[in-house]
């Protein structure tokens, strides 16, 4: 009996876990969807511009996931870190700081390299305007994300925080 309720109880939770995977799916779908709408509607694209543009488009998105996805999972994890130590209020060393630095910065170069990379394909597309105001638009659209987030979990805006040296 025992062993038919475990075996229940984790065939419940399997199927929570599955939801949950195909739930943030669809909601990144969604993500992208609205940002591609956004990105035809600002840049101005025609229907066929829009149709060769958005598989390219969603390479460069899943590439620039990969890159920094990794980045968001320490920063995560260091959050959670954080929140466990509160009572020891460990500072890091200047060393430390020096390696987040520097590592944040690689990022940043890896991120800019990933750009440079597709201009020429999106340049197949798009006229160079277009390319041009799409990286601005984007860097928009990034940022209402990110204020939205901030917002939504009660936080000052980033330009509202001071930086600690």
């Amino acid at each position: 009996m025992k062993q038919l309720m475990m075996t229940m109880l984790l065939a419940i939770v399997a199927m929570t876990a599955t939801a949950q995977d195909k739930k943030a799916g669809e909601i990144n779908e969604k993500y992208f969807d609205a940002r591609v709408s956004e990105l035809v509607y600002r840049l101005d694209m025609s229907d066929d511009q829009k149709a060769k543009f958005t598989p390219i488009y969603k390479r460069y998105c899943e590439e620039m996931k990969a890159l920094m996805g990794p980045a968001m999972k320490h920063k995560k994890e260091m959050k959670e870190m954080k929140d466990r130590q509160k009572g020891e209020k460990k500072q890091l060393t200047e060393e430390e700081k020096l390696a987040r630095t520097k590592k944040r910065m690689e990022r940043q170069q890896q991120a800019q390299a990933l750009r440079l990379k597709y201009i020429d394909e999106f340049a197949t597309v798009l006229s160079a305007g277009q390319v041009n105001k799409f990286f601005e638009v984007e860097r928009n659209i990034q940022k209402k994300l990110m204020d939205r987030k901030m917002h939504h979990k009660g936080k000052k805006d980033f330009k509202d925080k001071k930086v600690k040296g």
